[in-house]
Formats: C-alpha cells, sequence, structure tokens
C-alpha cells in the first residue's frame, strides 16, 4: 500500500456492530502487530462489541475502540473493559505501523479512559487506576523488537502509567493452551486515586484483582502462584524502566 501521507485530523469512535466493514480491518491489524502468543482468539473480541446492545450499569462494559484518519483509513486500535468494584483493564492496543509517531498510541489510551471513566461514573463509582499488561522482548531478540519494546515504554508513559516492578505474570497462551506460559510485565496509570496512594499493598491488591477478575485465578492456580510469589512487594517506577525488564524470558 506504500508509505501513508499524515493526517491533519484522527477520529476516534467505539465500534457497536460487529458486522461494521471497519471490522476485517481492525483484524488484519490485530494479527499482524501482536504475536501470536499474545492474543486471545479473535472470537473474543468480537463477542465484546456486540455485547454493547446488552451493557447496563453495573456489568463489565467492554469496548473496542478504533482510531481513523480523514482519509478513512484505520491508524489503530485499543480494546478496553470497565470492571465494576476495581477499575479500568486494558486488553490490546495495536497502531498500524505506517502511523507510528504521529500521537495514535496516546490518543487511543487517552479515549480509552475516558471511556471507562463514563463506565464507573454510571456504575455511581470512581476509576481509580487503569491496568494493563506487555510483553518484553527476550535478551536474545532483534534489536528492532528490543526498539519496540522502548516505544512501547515511551507510550505508557506518556499516558500515565507506572511500571509495576517485582511480578512477572504467567499467563497462558490463549491461542495454544499446551504451549508454555508467556512471562507479562504490568503496567498501572492512576486516575481518581492518586500515585501516592499506591504503596506495596495497594499495588499488591490490584494485581490479585487482575489475576481474579481477568484470569479467574486464585491462590494455587499457576498464574496467581507464578505472580504474587512469596515476600513480593510489588512497586510502582516509572514505565521507561521497565526496559531493564527485556532479559531472558523464563518459561513456566
Amino acid at each position: 500500500m506504500g508509505t501513508a501521507a499524515k493526517t491533519d485530523r484522527l477520529f476516534c469512535w467505539e465500534m457497536l456492530d460487529a458486522t461494521e466493514p471497519l471490522m476485517a480491518a481492525v483484524r488484519r491489524l490485530y494479527e499482524t502487530v501482536l504475536d501470536e502468543d499474545e492474543r486471545v482468539p479473535w472470537e473474543w473480541l468480537e463477542r465484546g462489541v456486540k455485547s454493547r446492545t446488552e451493557w447496563r450499569p453495573g456489568g463489565n462494559g467492554r469496548h473496542l475502540i478504533v482510531a481513523v484518519t480523514g482519509a478513512g483509513e484505520l491508524a489503530g486500535f485499543v480494546f478496553c473493559v470497565h470492571l465494576p468494584g476495581y477499575g479500568g483493564y486494558l486488553s490490546y492496543v495495536a497502531v498500524d505501523d505506517r502511523f507510528r509517531g504521529r500521537g495514535v498510541g496516546t490518543r487511543l489510551y487517552e479515549q480509552a479512559f475516558n471511556v471507562l471513566a463514563v463506565d464507573a461514573a454510571a456504575t455511581d463509582e470512581p476509576l481509580p487506576f487503569v491496568i494493563w499488561e506487555s510483553c518484553p522482548p527476550e535478551a536474545d531478540d532483534t534489536p528492532e523488537a528490543h526498539a519496540i519494546w522502548a516505544a512501547r515504554t515511551r507510550l505508557f508513559h506518556k499516558a500515565g502509567g507506572f511500571w509495576i516492578d517485582g511480578v512477572t505474570l504467567p499467563s497462558p497462551n490463549w491461542m495454544d493452551l499446551t504451549a508454555p506460559a508467556v512471562p507479562l510485565q504490568l503496567f498501572l496509570a492512576p486516575v481518581d486515586s492518586p500515585r501516592e496512594s499506591f504503596d506495596p499493598v495497594t499495588v499488591r491488591a490490584a494485581v490479585a484483582g487482575l489475576l481474579e477478575r481477568i484470569y479467574k485465578a486464585e491462590p494455587g492456580d499457576p498464574e496467581w502462584d507464578g505472580t504474587l510469589t512469596p515476600g513480593c512487594h510489588p512497586r510502582l517506577k516509572p514505565a521507561t524502566d521497565a526496559r531493564r525488564a527485556a532479559t531472558a524470558r523464563e518459561r513456566a
């Protein structure tokens, strides 16, 4: 397709109809940008769009938000979830390579935070934080892979996110449950709760909530025991500090 021309405007909106033609472009970007071992089956995201017509305050609010250029090209998307009584969760963010460096990722994070805050307000509660995972490269991966990781952590920083130092989440490979676990780093952006309130106890509770609400894990499960190891004291660090997490990945 060649190099896309820079556009002056970027439009963001939520997909509410899984049959829209743009969904095909979202799927192509999802399967192109994200490694297979980081993805869930596409149908899971599709069901999230279909669930929007049935959502009511108090239920999990799933959102697929797209960023489209003035020329009508898909520049990126974010899939996020509001979990009542907990906070916000970013599941996937992807930006087309042709539009990198133009603020698309930052815009998607901002839009996701806005939508999650609306869900929280509809449920008559604050949005204390938004949490997400990301997979660092292995130590012997290509320079390009390490450059992408560095760019991701810079984006996380711009979005107000912090790295949760002290934990690594061994996520199941949802595309192949017989494959080794995928070690993920966690990030958290305070929203309605001040940064100073996130001490190790509060951060640990946020991680435990992620394991319970998203991974359906509990003590004794490999995801739980592999993340919240005995004596761990997770702390918020600058997101860019997570670059040092790109060491040899030990798969469970």
